[in-house]
């Protein structure tokens, strides 16, 4: 996949991008961002997930994709789950490999847990806000 860079639709606190922003949840396969594009997409999946419920002081997260694999981290093309054909083909996934899962599952850690505590603070150090 041929990706340059990545969005992530996030909740500013006091102004401030968090780890927290990064984290999976319990259902979770991979940490759901979009192929970066332009300021129109931006803005576009800004009012989308604010449509959806998505609350507080939303901005755009932006994180070079080489980044993310330079964490040993597997980008998917998945589909979107929005009502715009255009941004559901710009989803993507940033997931663990599937050899380092099962790693964790037989050493009794779930891989949620992992990508929190060791992946979710790398991820935000690696974003930057979109202006």
């Amino acid at each position: 996949m041929d990706v340059k860079q990545l969005l992530r639709v996030v909740a500013l606190r006091k102004g401030k991008l968090k780890p927290v922003e990064f984290r999976l949840r319990v259902s979770e396969h991979g940490l759901s961002l979009l192929e970066f594009q332009d300021r129109t997409v931006a803005e576009e999946i800004i009012e989308m997930a604010r449509a959806a419920g998505k609350q507080g002081e939303l901005a755009v997260a932006v994180i070079d994709a080489d980044k993310i694999r330079s964490l040993g981290l597997t980008l998917v093309r998945t589909p979107g789950a929005t009502s715009s054909e255009r941004i559901n083909n710009l989803h993507v996934e940033a997931r663990l490999p599937f050899l380092r899962k099962l790693l964790l599952f037989l050493r009794g850690i779930r891989h949620y847990d992992y990508f929190n505590e060791e992946l979710s603070a790398k991820l935000c150090a690696f974003a930057r806000l979109l202006d």
